[in-house]
């Protein structure tokens, strides 16, 4: 490592503590000026989240493997991460982790469960020994030499479609809209931003995250659309909503008492439910909390989440022929792959042409 890198503030090299760093210890892209011979793995791991760019659920999501994968280390090769030094990792580490979490064979939900859940483990230890390699704290982590070993061992795998049912979405959305009115004024205010948070996640496909880091400045009303910036992987995209959504968000910023200038900085969704005092955004966990009361009292018995709009998003948009290139532009996919889970023919789809071959299916008198 070339001597005239900048220093970061010293940072505690010998425990494996993966809570977050302070941000003023994170706020510097380089690593700093220390020897190799003194670096220990813990110590490495906390360097390499120091660096990290991602969202904070990403994160958590990659801490999480990351930790997993030191407590392997500590209970079946031996080494202890708060001491050994950072060049005792092999590739054989990697590979023997991988093992323990790849389930054999992926034929129920869940293996398929087990699957994505090792999938996003492995992602995480594979993007640490990259950048451990990079920096050239150790030369044996070559991320094609890890890369090859784990395709190896990895079944064939295409991640089912999402158990979505748009049936169970729209009997949410069609919930909301008939909510009556309410007498006191801020719970009049929560009715409407409800209503208007069902309809952007139904019709713009956004994120959980990216809908509560919106602000009014981000939605064009003029031409149905909205900027969502530093997104999955720090890319931006713009979706697009329809009228209805559109009369929603007019109805919910009026309610809540937005002045006619000076707008554009608050957010699009509060967390407050006060007229006059927009406040802060909303927080992820309301918007789910929110969601799964609604698919309660909609009597919608499948496990409906924020994402599940998302999902319902992209199997509509496939069912009304929308070309697979639009769909991963609108999703903000970064690869086709991901986009092609939703290509396929909906169950609806089969069963109609099956019965329009064999005719119409009723299930059997007292069945």
């Amino acid at each position: 490592m070339t001597a005239n890198r900048r220093e970061r503030r010293s940072i505690d090299l010998v425990g494996v503590d993966l809570t977050p760093l302070e941000p003023a210890a994170a706020k510097d892209a380089e690593p700093p000026n220390v020897e190799h011979v003194d670096l220990t793995i813990g110590g490495a791991v906390e360097l390499f989240f120091g660096d990290l760019r991602l969202a904070p659920r990403s994160k958590k999501t990659y801490r999480h493997g990351v930790a997993k994968f030191l407590r392997h280390l500590a209970d079946h090769e031996g080494i202890d991460p708060a001491a050994a030094p950072v060049s005792a990792l092999r590739p054989e580490h990697v590979t023997s982790f991988a093992a323990l979490l790849v389930p054999p064979d992926v034929r129920s939900p869940e293996e398929v469960s087990r699957m994505r859940t090792a999938q996003n483990n492995i992602s995480a230890v594979r993007k640490l020994c990259a950048y451990l390699s990079s920096y050239d704290f150790n030369d044996h982590l070559s991320g094609d030499r890890i890369k090859v070993r784990i395709s190896a061992m990895m079944p064939r795998f295409t991640p089912p479609p999402p158990d979505v049912r748009l049936t169970d979405l729209e009997r949410i959305v069609a919930h909301v809209d008939g909510l009556p009115r309410e007498q006191k004024a801020h719970l009049e205010l929560r009715r409407i931003k409800i209503r208007a948070m069902i309809r952007f996640l139904f019709r713009s496909g956004v994120r959980v995250s990216e809908l509560c880091a919106l602000r009014r400045r981000d939605v064009d009303l003029a031409d149905g659309s909205a900027s969502i910036y530093r997104a999955k992987g720090g890319k931006s995209r713009t979706v697009h909503f329809d009228m209805s959504t559109a009369e929603a968000l007019t109805s919910y910023w009026t309610l809540r008492g937005d002045p006619v200038r000076g707008a554009g900085a608050l957010p699009a969704f509060s967390g407050r439910d006060k007229p006059g005092v927009p406040g802060t955004a909303i927080s992820p966990r309301t918007v789910e909390h929110i969601v799964a009361g609604l698919a309660e009292a909609a009597g919608v018995e499948s496990d409906v989440t924020p994402h599940s709009f998302r999902h319902g998003l992209a199997t509509e948009l496939v069912r009304r022929r929308v070309r697979e290139s639009t769909v991963q532009t609108i999703l903000g996919h970064a690869s086709p792959a991901t986009t092609r889970i939703y290509v396929h023919k909906s169950a609806v789809e089969v069963a109609e042409e099956y019965q329009d071959a064999f005719g119409p299916y009723r299930s059997p008198q007292g069945g």
